[in-house]
Formats: structure tokens, C-alpha cells, sequence
């Protein structure tokens, strides 16, 4: 006579195709499920039989619920992104582009120039030193020229190109380049010094 093992082995042979079906192998992975199936397979009564049914209805249910909400996240995202796109796409905001059919004005140039007649609008000094806080840094930036100043502030606190920049002082690109670099080898010197 056979023992419990071999039977259980013969079974899970035979019936190899069902088993390695994804949703039959995690019902199987279940210890619990498992050894419902096992006692099904070696006491084969009307009741093992309805409790491993039972057990692999719920299991099954459990599966199509987490399959349907994973779906549901996937589609979602995918949705949310198409729209995200769809509305930067949308309110894409270009101002050299012609207003009409012609092209000729732009909103560039309809956006009022804030700026004084010199074209610094108060970009001597106050927001970058405002923006300091270590004392040593102050003191180097407070021994710098107006206009390596003016510079700094435009590049680290306004964010303007160097040609923009050069276009507001009215110079060419590469004094304001040489500016800029004195003023750090400056910064740099004095902060140095401070160090030793």
C-alpha cells in the first residue's frame, strides 16, 4: 500500500498542466491551501472537497479584485499623465510668437519694461546683499566694484543670461564674462585670506 507522500506526489504528477497554472500555484502557496488539498487528496470526502472548493472560490475572488484594482491604478496613471501633458501642451506660454496672422507683434514686446532709463531697475546692491547671511561673504561682497555687484546680483538673484545681461549695461558678452570672473577670483581671495 502506498504511503500518504507518494500519493500526494502521484497527484500533483498526474494533474501537472492544473497545477502550474499561476492562480492554482498561489492558491497552493497558502500553506493552509495546501494542506486542505492534501487532506482532499488522501481522505477524498464530500467535505474536504467543499472546503477546498470554498477556499479556492475566495481565493480566486481575492485575485480578480487585486487584478481589477491594479488595472485600475495602471489605466489611471496613464490617463493622469495624458491629461498632465495635454494641459501643459495647452497652456504653453510663448512670447516671441506672433499675436496675428501676420507675426509681426509680439507679446514679448507688449509686456510693459519696468525698468529705469539706464536699464538696472535697482539692481545696485540691495538683493543680493539682502540675501547674505554669513558675515564673511558680506564683507568680501561689500569690497567688490558697483558694477561686479550689479553683475552678481543680475546672474545668481534675477537669473539673467550673460547676454542679456550685456544688453542691459550695453556691452559685449565677454566684459561682462571678465567682470564676473574678477568678481569671484575676488570673493575667493578674500574669502581665503579670512580662512587662514
Amino acid at each position: 500500500m502506498k504511503n500518504d507522500k507518494q500519493k500526494i506526489e502521484e497527484f500533483f504528477y498526474r494533474n501537472n498542466e492544473q497545477v502550474n497554472n499561476p492562480i492554482v500555484k498561489s492558491f497552493l502557496s497558502d500553506p493552509q491551501n495546501l494542506y486542505l488539498v492534501q487532506k482532499a487528496i488522501l481522505y477524498p470526502t464530500d467535505l474536504n472537497k467543499k472546503l477546498v472548493d470554498e477556499s479556492f472560490q475566495s481565493h480566486y475572488i481575492n485575485v480578480r479584485k487585486i487584478k481589477y484594482v491594479s488595472n485600475l491604478i495602471y489605466f489611471f496613471s496613464l490617463d493622469f499623465d495624458k491629461k498632465r501633458r495635454r494641459l501643459q501642451k495647452r497652456s504653453l506660454l510663448i512670447l516671441d510668437k506672433g499675436l496675428s496672422e501676420e507675426g509681426e507683434t509680439t507679446l514679448k514686446e507688449l509686456i510693459e519694461d519696468t525698468r529705469n532709463e539706464n536699464g538696472l531697475d535697482h539692481l545696485i546692491g540691495g538683493g543680493l546683499l539682502d540675501n547674505i547671511e554669513d558675515v564673511q561673504l558680506l564683507k568680501s561682497l561689500q569690497k567688490l566694484t558697483v558694477k561686479q555687484l550689479q553683475i552678481l546680483e543680475m546672474i545668481y538673484v534675477k537669473e539673467l543670461t550673460i547676454k542679456e545681461i550685456a544688453q542691459i549695461l550695453k556691452t559685449t558678452p565677454q566684459n561682462i564674462s571678465n567682470h564676473h570672473r574678477k568678481a569671484l577670483n575676488k570673493l575667493n581671495h578674500s574669502l581665503r585670506k579670512k580662512e587662514e
